[in-house]
């Protein structure tokens, strides 16, 4: 009976975390989200219907969204310098943690920890991602070089809420195309 109920118990609680990890998608995926157009690039991504665009402080910021939550989606668009190929995205590799922490810090931002960092495809363009933190906010960063622009696209949200976040960010990060 002891091995019975060691394996019931088994049973029910990897059924229960498979059910949290198969369908935490399906949080957003009930939700309608809308898809709106870069102004300065020529891409899309959708956003979801709680958040309502916002004035753009800066020249290169593109699109700026919030919610009451704090939480907030920006993309910055910069045009690419003449002769820097598309594929030059990969000289991030080259880049160490710290010189993006004192990058950070030096445009203000303060106690920048690099969480985690790499490249990723979405929608068939190679991307470069960065998250990080300063301890109050998490910070989800995604480069791209494509068609002539440099997109950076920052999803913003209290760290202590990031779980609560990430099926909309990750919803967000893979709506994102190029025309």
């Amino acid at each position: 009976w002891y091995y019975l109920i060691f394996y019931m118990k088994f049973i029910l609680i990897f059924f229960y975390f498979s059910n949290i990890i198969l369908f935490q998608g399906c949080v957003t995926a009930q939700i309608k989200f809308q898809t709106v157009s870069g102004n300065k690039g020529n891409y899309t991504l959708d956003i979801p219907p709680n958040y309502y665009l916002k004035e753009s402080i800066g020249a290169n910021i593109d699109l700026k969204f919030v919610n009451s939550d704090g939480a907030s989606i920006i993309t910055v668009v910069k045009k690419l310098p003449v002769g820097l190929a598309e594929n030059f995205i990969n000289a991030f590799n080259e880049v160490s943690d710290q010189q993006l922490v004192d990058q950070y810090e030096s445009s203000g931002l303060e106690n920048i920890s690099i969480l985690k960092r790499g490249f990723i495809t979405i929608n068939n363009v190679n991307s470069y991602f960065i998250y990080y933190t300063d301890g109050v906010l998490y910070h989800h960063s995604i480069f791209q070089w494509k068609n002539g622009i440099n997109l950076n696209f920052t999803y913003t949200c209290e760290y202590k809420n990031k779980a609560l976040f990430m099926p909309y960010i990750f919803r967000v990060v893979n709506s994102l195309k190029h025309k």
